[in-house]
């Protein structure tokens, strides 16, 4: 359960969806003076070299963040977030969620960042620091229980698993529906993968049936529920074929703020353009559930 390390897929088109939903959130929370609080489930270590071993093994981030640092085009949120992250690329890095929440957070603002894996909590704790950064050795699901309503009224929350293990995406429903009923103005962010059938032999197809489908699950039951609203975004950067591992992923986004939606579709639209591999690449945000 604790095996996954982000360090091998930072960077990748996943990232660059959720970070940019990730910045605009924090953007739409920052237009009031009055202070916030970001809370992030599953921070990892916060920070990536692009460098190590870990991230060549993958070179995930060529697709990804690699791509999107050669942009060209207009859209002022894709130009946002490539300008905060150049800072982290030209010294070979690349920020991890909580890295980008302390960069943008002002001093009224608070960060509550929880990691489980006995190495990346330490590698969290070396990255960040600050007197209005909170950094807990816990499971993020239970953190989040525990942790919610906070003291400051507003705010948003990511949650963001490895989804290695399968129960985790009713870890994921349970933790999302149990925390609203305790804090129902919260915006909570969740990601989730999109994956595809491992190649035909009887071994990859036993590893992988027990998570294919889940995501969608996952979405057809949180939208189902009495939220106010709910937002899904989806990013598709290759055909669904057997082999092509992880071919997409989304965000939902419970509590969406006014307008979000319409920044969101320009970008991701172009984001479609410069990370799509191939012609099967897509894009799509959709209201799950409108006010």
């Amino acid at each position: 359960m604790f095996s996954y390390r982000h360090s091998f897929h930072a960077g990748n088109h996943a990232d660059v969806l959720k970070h940019l939903c990730q910045m605009l959130l924090i953007d739409k929370l920052k237009i009031k003076d009055k202070g916030f609080v970001y809370i992030d489930t599953h921070s990892g270590a916060g920070l990536y070299d692009l460098e190590s071993d870990n991230a060549k093994k993958t070179n995930e981030f060529r697709q990804g963040i690699e791509l999107l640092m050669k942009y060209q085009g207009d859209n002022p949120h894709i130009k946002q977030y490539v300008e905060l992250i150049s800072h982290y690329h030209r010294h070979g890095n690349y920020p991890g969620s909580p890295e980008i929440a302390s960069t943008l957070l002002r001093p009224q603002d608070k960060l509550i960042l929880m990691e489980w894996h006995n190495k990346e909590i330490d590698n969290l704790r070396h990255n960040l620091n600050g007197k209005n950064v909170a950094i807990h050795h816990r499971d993020g699901f239970e953190g989040l229980l525990a942790m919610t309503p906070p003291s400051l009224p507003r705010g948003m929350v990511l949650i963001d698993p490895s989804y290695e293990m399968a129960d985790e995406y009713q870890q994921v429903f349970d933790s999302v529906t149990q925390a609203l009923k305790k804090w129902s103005g919260g915006i909570i962010a969740i990601w989730y993968p999109l994956i595809a059938p491992k190649e035909d032999s009887d071994d990859a197809k036993f590893l992988t049936a027990s998570k294919m489908g889940k995501s969608e699950l996952l979405l057809q039951t949180l939208s189902s529920q009495p939220f106010k609203n709910m937002l899904n975004i989806e990013l598709c950067v290759t055909e669904n074929k057997a082999g092509a591992g992880m071919y997409g992923s989304g965000m939902a986004i419970i509590n969406a703020p006014w307008q979000f939606d319409e920044q969101i579709k320009l970008a991701v639209d172009e984001l479609r353009t410069i990370l799509g591999q191939d012609s099967a690449a897509k894009a799509k945000v959709e209201w799950l559930i409108k006010e």
